[in-house]
């Protein structure tokens, strides 16, 4: 049997799949057992409304089978978290997440803070390593940082590089779901209180 899945997803689109609360929710209805869409759009629909799944009505079944269809399901699908196949089933693709070190919450809890700041440092390579040396060091200067980043396994850029980026990307990113306070004037990193929940 022929399947759609992406073999070697970019950490981008599954960081930015992970991110969205709608999306957990979806992978949490198909981790047990795989699902039809209009199934999935009936559950979503009953959950969003706060009803009973007997209760959605078509009307509101169609709207959500539409957003499925032609928003979260290719999305999913080429995050590598979803296998769409022939015969009509969704299933949820757990060894996609299994590749990272990161440390997931569960799935049954698909509205846990700790998602945003896991799929957070999902989005660049580097990312665990920068976390990783906050937790080793209750504070940093973003030149060490760079510097100890640029030894990473597989990152290519340049200490300036990544100071840069850390600078004005990965930082601000970062500090925005607790994992680290950025004190940008004086170019210094701290560790924050949701560090731990990822490694």
């Amino acid at each position: 049997m022929k399947t759609a899945q992406c073999s070697r997803p970019d950490r981008r689109q599954l960081s930015a799949a992970l991110a969205d609360q709608r999306s957990r929710h979806l992978l949490s209805c198909l981790q047990d057992s795989p699902a039809t869409v209009r199934d999935l759009a009936v559950a979503l629909a009953a959950t969003e409304l706060g009803c009973a799944r007997s209760a959605v009505t078509p009307s509101d079944r169609r709207q959500h089978r539409r957003q499925l269809d032609q928003h979260y399901l290719p999305r999913l699908t080429d995050a590598g978290l979803l296998d769409r196949s022939p015969d009509g089933f969704v299933r949820y693709v757990p060894a996609t997440l299994e590749r990272f070190d990161v440390r997931f919450p569960s799935l049954e809890e698909p509205a846990n803070p700790t998602w945003a700041a896991a799929a957070a440092v999902l989005g660049r390579a580097y990312r665990y390593s920068l976390v990783a040396v906050l937790a080793e060091r209750e504070s940093v200067s973003l030149s060490r940082l760079a510097d100890r980043l640029a030894t990473t396994d597989g990152v290519t850029a340049t200490p300036r590089e990544l100071a840069i980026a850390c600078h004005h990307i990965d930082l601000p990113k970062l500090a925005s779901v607790d994992l680290l306070s950025y004190d940008a004037d004086a170019r210094t990193v701290r560790s924050g209180p949701a560090i731990e929940t990822v490694l």
